[in-house]
């Protein structure tokens, strides 16, 4: 599985994609303006989570 995660944009999501025929995904986090943002990746899931200052 290849994974993208970058952040400091104004879109944060999860994206589901094929990368050199293989699952991929790109994890955008949020800009941290009003909330923070991580990504929580286990075996069965990957989550976009939102938390406060």
């Amino acid at each position: 599985m290849q994974w993208l995660i970058h952040g400091h944009t104004h879109r944060p999501a999860v994206h589901e994609l094929i990368a050199n025929q293989q699952p991929a995904f790109r994890v955008v986090l949020g800009a941290w303006h009003t909330e923070g943002s991580m990504v929580k990746v286990t075996a069965d899931d990957v989550e976009l989570i939102h938390f406060p200052f």
